[in-house]
């Protein structure tokens, strides 16, 4: 079992590498001579790469030996949920990106999933989208017809097929959807997507049983 101070240690580190991210897109967008470019650019993917290999490695330290992720659901109120999310993520955005919150319908009082590694994912998704979006990404929770509740985020930019590296968030696809169906109730288990937004951009959600 991951030690909570490495957890709270690596979780840290992650944010801050987005926000240095952040920082060397504005130095980007400046007028630099232009052999600072490409070293920019270097500095930029260094980052990127460090970031995806902190947060395998954060969810790596959560799984037992061969058996994957294993959840530790416990009751969780969404919209809280959802609001302390949104906090956090307003931070590491800055100015260049507004980021708002949006709740379909009525959410359910309270659900049982595991906060840390739906955090996790969130975060992975919302660093992935404030790569592409122009200047909006929406976190969103709703309550499905399936009885599944979702989580969002969508970003304004040019959609999955225009994204050079659309097929990963931070974590990667693939561990998200590990988080996802390491959430069992009842026979199901949770699943998450990345898909084009019906009115453009991407968005990804994560679907809990």
């Amino acid at each position: 079992m991951a030690c909570p101070l490495t957890t709270a240690v690596a979780h840290d580190l992650k944010n801050r590498l987005v926000i240095l991210g952040e920082e060397l897109a504005q130095l980007k967008a400046m007028a630099l001579p232009a052999a600072a470019a490409p070293h920019i650019a270097n500095a930029n993917e260094q980052a990127e790469q460090l970031t995806r290999k902190l947060v395998e490695l954060l969810t790596v330290q959560q799984a037992t030996d061969g058996g994957g992720l294993r959840a530790t659901p416990r009751e969780e109120l969404p919209e809280l949920f959802l609001e302390d999310v949104l906090v956090q993520a307003r931070a590491l955005a800055g100015t260049r990106v507004r980021i708002v919150k949006q709740v379909d319908g009525e959410l359910p009082s309270f659900w049982f999933f595991d906060a840390q590694l739906v955090r996790l994912a969130l975060d992975s998704a919302i660093f992935n989208a404030l790569r592409f979006a122009h200047s909006r990404i929406v976190l969103g929770c709703r309550l499905h017809a399936d009885g599944m509740l979702g989580f969002y985020v969508r970003d304004d930019g040019p959609g999955v097929q225009q994204q050079p590296s659309a097929s990963s968030t931070g974590l990667g696809l693939a561990v998200c959807e590990q988080v996802a169906r390491a959430h069992r109730n009842r026979g199901r288990h949770g699943h998450s997507s990345l898909d084009n937004n019906d009115n453009g951009g991407a968005i990804f959600e994560l679907k809990l049983p």
